[in-house]
């Protein structure tokens, strides 16, 4: 999935949720199954192409914006961290794109397998239609959480 729809899950369970165990432990748990729904993340199958640099930094844009928006100040730093924990097996990952031998050292290797031939492309890859709409959806879940 898009960055946003990871972030703003992630956010909406801390809102959700005071204690920071239970919450960091939802985060993770939550992009895993996030990334168990049919979706699209990117133009283009490899990486670093100008199409997809410039995707993930609108995205990036777009939660930081939402964040902001939704979010008061005073909740800033916790919600900011339990989403931020949401993210993170993609940030596990994202050395992999620029070393890719990243992903075949014995920590990275199974998990890097498991969250993306396990997980996030055992359905193939989606039109642009159904691989965006459900990221829309959760989207929609969490602003009207956070409003």
């Amino acid at each position: 999935m898009l960055i946003t729809p990871h972030f703003l899950t992630g956010v909406a369970i801390a809102s959700q949720m005071p204690e920071v165990a239970p919450a960091a432990l939802a985060a993770v748990t939550s992009h895993y199954v996030l990334d168990a729904i049919p979706h699209r993340d990117y133009f283009d199958k490899q990486y670093l192409t100008w199409r997809n640099i410039l995707l993930t930094m609108a995205d990036g844009l777009i939660s930081l914006g939402l964040f902001y928006w939704l979010v008061p100040q005073a909740h800033w730093g916790y919600y900011f961290g339990i989403g931020a924990l949401a993210m993170l097996p993609d940030v596990i990952s994202l050395p992999g794109v620029f070393w890719r031998r990243w992903w075949q050292l014995p920590p990275i290797k199974q998990l890097h397998h498991w969250h993306t031939q396990m997980l996030q492309y055992v359905w193939g890859e989606q039109g642009w239609g159904i691989g965006l709409l459900p990221q829309l959806i959760v989207v929609a879940a969490a602003v009207y959480l956070l409003r």
